[in-house]
């Protein structure tokens, strides 16, 4: 083999290495964090009426800041046709992920609905907007932006629908103007406009937005706290809907941007997406159209834990393939 060859395959591996590293720091990292969030629960430092709040805040104001910062940067039209791209392959992994969720829970029941929603709809605003941040930095947050849309258009279309409520055309169209939705438009504009705020504006949003990884794993951990891990763990039916959840779906999906060959950046930041836990989406549109909201929590308490492991292992080998593409 020639010596060339060889360097380049060192290189390479070396660099898979470092990138699964990093991954898996990253986890570590965020779940060390979690774990103040259930400390402060325990102590009383928050409350069940504290979080909501701090949900809020965060969904409503600090994650759209941060969202709307990743795009003051240089135009370049390689980010543009990435975005694009991003949005197409947000846009597969979904339709694959809901078509396989129609035929494996097929069988109607009350808890159907909630289980659907949580295998589809990943905790990607909360743990993989850090995540992803943490590993490749503003691109990754860049690109996750797509994700993030093309998972709030369908949570707020499909998810209503999966949850037995059409409503109107207009509420519909109504629930679709989140912040972050907002934010991501209006950073597209600055972007494509090349419209850069002033440093006096930009510094104190990049502030806020630098705590939407703490508080998000603070409010986690808190969720966390409220639950009966112990209890959890102990429902057989959670860890089948883990292994679609963590282990089915990013898999499949990692097959779907395999065959697209996409540049690393954008199908990493798709896969992590994906490999995300089980959403607090889950437990909101349960409580707001009556389903079984404990259930959800379950759901939401258990994934997040094994997450912890799902995804660095996984990461080896998205990266092997992606990297690869």
């Amino acid at each position: 083999m020639p010596k060339r060859v060889i360097i380049i395959r060192t290189i390479c591996k070396e660099r898979h290495i470092i990138m699964a590293a990093v991954v898996t720091e990253k986890i570590i990292e965020m779940f060390l964090i979690l774990l103040g969030g259930v400390i402060v629960y325990k102590a009383g430092l928050i409350d069940d009426k504290t979080v909501p709040k701090l949900s809020n805040l965060l969904l409503m104001f600090i994650s759209p800041l941060l969202i709307f910062q990743s795009y003051q940067m240089e135009f370049e039209m390689r980010l543009f046709y990435g975005l694009l791209w991003t949005l197409a392959a947000s846009a597969v992994t979904f339709a694959v992920t809901i078509v396989l969720s129609e035929l494996l829970f097929r069988k109607k029941g009350k808890r159907t609905p909630v289980e659907k929603i949580a295998v589809i709809y990943s905790n990607s605003g909360f743990i993989g907007l850090p995540l992803i941040n943490g590993i490749i930095g503003s691109e990754g947050i860049f690109y996750m932006t797509a994700y993030l849309t093309v998972f709030n258009l369908l949570l707020w279309t499909h998810g209503v629908l999966v949850m037995g409520s059409a409503g109107s055309f207009k509420e519909m169209c109504k629930n679709l103007l989140t912040p972050t939705i907002i934010a991501i438009f209006a950073g597209v504009v600055c972007f494509v406009t090349q419209l850069r705020l002033p440093e006096v504006l930009a510094n104190p949003i990049q502030m806020i937005g630098n705590m939407n990884t703490p508080l998000a794993m603070i409010i986690a951990g808190a969720n966390l706290a409220q639950g009966n891990l112990l209890k959890s763990l102990q429902n057989k039916r959670l860890y089948l809907l883990c292994a679609v959840k963590l282990i089915l779906y990013p898999l499949v999906g990692l097959a779907a941007l395999w065959l697209l060959h996409l540049e690393f950046h954008i199908a990493f930041t798709v896969f992590i997406g994906m490999a995300c836990p089980a959403g607090a989406s889950a437990i909101m549109f349960a409580e707001r159209y009556g389903k079984d909201a404990k259930y959800a929590s379950e759901i939401f308490v258990v994934t997040t834990v094994l997450s912890a492991i799902s995804i660095p292992v996984l990461s080896v080998l998205a990266i092997r393939l992606l990297d690869a593409a």
